[in-house]
């Protein structure tokens, strides 16, 4: 009868974690790799691009139902359809497929990097071993980025191209994040947790110089 190798649980828990580090660690580049073949075959294509609108102020059935179902409503909406973008609208035109335009995949790829940066030093076993704040920080300051830029490139290009496009009767519909702005909370909560980092790093270095 044979018996089962059953290593030490402290062993046990550490090939868990490097398990697990190297699955963060496929998916990270997976992303990498996907956003980095999304924005070369959005460069050098010549597909349309679909981009999400709502009938303008100024149009005769804004903000209208365009069917009623007792209570219910389906108000009207679509997507402006560009045949042939120019390489400035493939750039900063918001696209509705999945919302995986340019700037999601450019912050998509930069998340991963930072990970993959941060990922080493996160180990249970080299864990207060070095002050690793400043790349905490580099997440969170990325996300407040993008977020801005996302801002920007709505509001000085996108409101006006769309406006331009259709004779100024429709306009871009905003997403949710607008007005929820989910990224740059995330960005100010991981700004606190490399704050709080570093705050328990220095405890710890003190304790060890009082030992």
């Amino acid at each position: 009868m044979t018996r089962k190798f059953i290593p030490p649980i402290g062993k046990y828990y550490s090939l868990k974690e490097k398990a697990m580090f190297t699955r963060i660690k496929l998916g990270a580049w997976t992303f990498i790799i996907l956003c980095l073949t999304m924005i070369i075959a959005l460069m050098i294509g010549d597909d349309s691009i679909s981009v999400p609108v709502q009938p303008g102020f100024n149009y005769p059935n804004y903000d209208s139902s365009f069917a009623n179902y007792g209570e219910n409503m389906i108000r009207l909406s679509g997507k402006l359809e560009i045949t042939h973008p120019t390489l400035t609208q493939k750039i900063l035109l918001p696209v509705s497929l999945l919302e995986m335009d340019v700037l999601n995949c450019l912050l998509i790829i930069t998340m991963s990097i930072l990970v993959l940066r941060l990922l080493p030093h996160i180990h249970s076993s080299v864990l207060f071993q070095k002050d690793i704040s400043p790349s905490i920080r580099a997440i969170g300051f990325a996300l407040i980025i993008f977020w801005l830029l996302d801002l920007l490139r709505i509001f000085y290009f996108t409101v006006p191209e769309v406006s331009r496009l259709t004779n100024n009767q429709f306009i871009y519909q905003k997403n949710s994040f607008m007005f929820i702005p989910v990224p740059f909370w995330l960005g100010l909560t991981v700004l606190w947790i490399g704050r709080v980092y570093k705050n328990a790093f220095r405890l710890k270095q003190e304790q060890q110089l009082t030992i």
